[in-house]
């Protein structure tokens, strides 16, 4: 009797565990299905995406530099004499030949006078002597003198007359009296200075390039330049000047010009930076900074493929202006995610929807 309780309660066991574990597997099935369910309504991620391309990728450069007057003369006396009027103020605009001051020269011109009379007489002499009828031929000797007094009395007065014109002194270029140094009733000795006359209508910029950049400008090359007074105000400019001499750091003096405003707001000696944009000669592919994930130490970026997100990682080298440079990794054409990393992961089904893929 004890027996057949025994065999009776194993049976009931065996029972009460086979239906548990057949449960528990249809309820797993049910679940599997329900997810698969679930993923296969789960909806394609919408990304944008750009094609890779070929450009030039331009950048620029930028330079610290201090700005100078165009051009920066002294006039020097080349005559001695007391100032008899002076014709300029500092600060003031004098044109190209402008008689800026004028020395005594009362006695010059008298000797001038003299000298020209000298000189109009000679030669009418000699085309009198050159004139002369057979029967009033004058010997070969005679008339060489005449030829002699000639020159000496054309040179005498060419030397005066420069001399007198010297009392007269005048700009040589048009620009801005930054400084004089004489006053009406100064005795001036020929080689003292007399003003500077400064050119502020056109401006020199002048930067030291290293020779990295040098390489990459040329002249005729534009240029922007900004003042350090008036950091919202853009100048244009071109490069006239690349040096061949570095300096004592291994830098080469670049100089752009640069036309003033009517209000001169380029000083002298303010400093200011100037900026290149350059382009890259090699064409290389080229793709905006947002598509790179991964940062620094292992860029990567999603490539569609089949309405596939796949993570390729790259190789990248220069990062300008809000694009970077792949140098592997990458074709031509390629598909890659601009904007949407966030919600996808390798294999995500993705659906673009941008049309301009540029």
């Amino acid at each position: 009797m004890k027996t057949i309780r025994k065999v009776s309660l194993a049976i009931i066991v065996v029972v009460v565990a086979t239906g548990i574990i057949y449960k528990l597997t249809d309820v797993k099935q049910e679940k599997s299905e329900s997810i698969n369910l679930v993923n296969g309504s789960k909806p394609d991620v919408p990304v944008t995406v750009i094609q890779a391309h070929y450009s030039r990728i331009p950048y620029e450069i930028r330079y610290h530099g201090t700005f100078e007057p165009n051009y920066e003369i002294s006039i020097i006396a080349e005559a001695q004499g007391k100032v008899e009027e002076l014709f300029i103020e500092e600060g003031e605009f004098v044109p190209q030949g402008k008689i800026i001051a004028r020395l005594e020269n009362d006695i010059l011109s008298y000797q001038l006078e003299l000298a020209d009379a000298t000189y109009q007489k000679a030669r009418q002499e000699l085309n009198r002597y050159q004139n002369l009828s057979p029967g009033e031929a004058v010997s070969v000797q005679q008339l060489e003198e005449v030829k002699l007094s000639l020159i000496n009395a054309k040179s005498a007065y060419q030397t005066l007359k420069k001399q007198h014109g010297n009392t007269f002194i005048k700009s040589p270029v048009s620009g801005t009296v930054s400084m004089k140094y004489i006053e009406k009733g100064t005795f001036l000795t020929s080689g003292a200075p007399v003003a500077d006359i400064i050119d502020t209508q056109k401006m020199k910029f002048a930067a030291w390039f290293t020779a990295n950049d040098l390489v990459k400008i040329h002249a005729g090359q534009k240029v922007k330049v900004v003042s350090d007074l008036f950091p919202d105000k853009q100048f244009e400019g071109v490069i006239k000047v690349i040096g061949i001499i570095p300096d004592e750091s291994k830098r080469y003096r670049v100089q752009a010009e640069i036309v003033n405003t009517p209000e001169q707001l380029l000083i002298s000696g303010i400093d200011g930076t100037l900026t290149l944009s350059i382009s890259q000669k090699e064409q290389k592919i080229i793709i905006p900074n947002s598509c790179l994930i991964g940062g620094a130490v292992k860029p990567s970026v999603y490539v569609v493929e089949n309405d596939t997100a796949k993570l390729r990682q790259v190789l990248t080298s220069d990062l300008v202006n809000g694009q970077t440079v792949v140098m592997h990794g990458l074709k031509e054409g390629e598909q890659v995610v601009l904007n949407g990393q966030i919600n996808i992961d390798e294999n995500t089904k993705v659906r673009i929807v941008n049309n301009n893929l540029q």
